[in-house]
């Protein structure tokens, strides 16, 4: 099985969940109130799927590229204390939230992006670590996307160790080792279109085993439903 969606609503639901089943909810850099969350989970057809991004402020820090604009709440003084998967009441309530916004969506599946920032080290495994073997998650599976290349030699052990599945892209990595799914996020130039070699990659890389893609490019909709087609009806929902 693969599910074939977008970061994000690129286009109205409606029509989205008519053409996809499967969206990563574009909630890194804040979350949307649980009412709302509840009111896109009632839009989901029957088989159709949510997996929901992690607020980044357990992960990323203020110097940052894409420090939740939420961060603002959080007085300056304090703000040194997000990302990192820290051991601190920022990344602690982080998480609460994200976890309520989860079981609001009726997601199965979150999403933890990590910035080129954050690299091997003492610290950071151990606060890695730490974070994964607390964090109660319940049935929700964990999907690790580690930025920048440092991380090649070891993501897969830590993965191993925390039970995360880590995130790729296929146009650029080879697929884990193991785990229970495949997640795929394909970096497409923002006003690029997807190629017929990158649409035969990335089917390549999900043969035969169940998997999540996620596009976040500009036309992100239309190749989300190009590559569909191209699967085929028998390999995808």
């Amino acid at each position: 099985m693969i599910r074939v969606g977008c970061a994000g609503y690129p286009v109205g639901r409606d029509r989205y969940w008519r053409s996809l089943s499967f969206v990563e909810t574009d909630t890194g850099k804040g979350l949307p109130r649980l009412e709302t969350l509840a009111a896109w989970r009632a839009d989901i057809p029957a088989g159709g799927e949510a997996a929901l991004q992690a607020l980044r402020s357990i992960t990323h820090g203020p110097d940052d590229r894409g420090f939740p604009p939420c961060g603002r709440k959080i007085p300056k003084s304090r703000q040194a204390l997000c990302g990192g998967f820290r051991e601190s009441m920022e990344v602690h309530e982080a998480w609460m939230a994200t976890k309520a916004a989860a079981e609001a969506l009726g997601a199965r599946t979150v999403v933890f992006e990590t910035p080129a920032s954050f690299q091997p080290g003492a610290d950071r495994l151990r606060d890695m670590y730490r974070f994964f073997k607390n964090a109660a998650r319940g049935r929700l599976a964990f999907v690790w996307h580690p930025r920048g290349s440092e991380w090649s030699r070891l993501e897969d052990k830590v993965c191993a160790d925390l039970g995360l599945i880590r995130a790729f892209d296929p146009l650029k990595q080879p697929p884990p080792a193991k785990g229970a799914f495949l997640y795929m996020r394909p970096f497409i130039a923002r006003m690029g279109v997807l190629g017929v070699d990158n649409m035969a990659t990335i089917s390549s890389a999900a043969a035969d085993v169940p998997a999540y893609i996620a596009f976040s490019h500009r036309a992100s909709f239309r190749d989300a439903e190009r590559l569909k087609e191209l699967l085929g009806a028998k390999r995808t929902k």
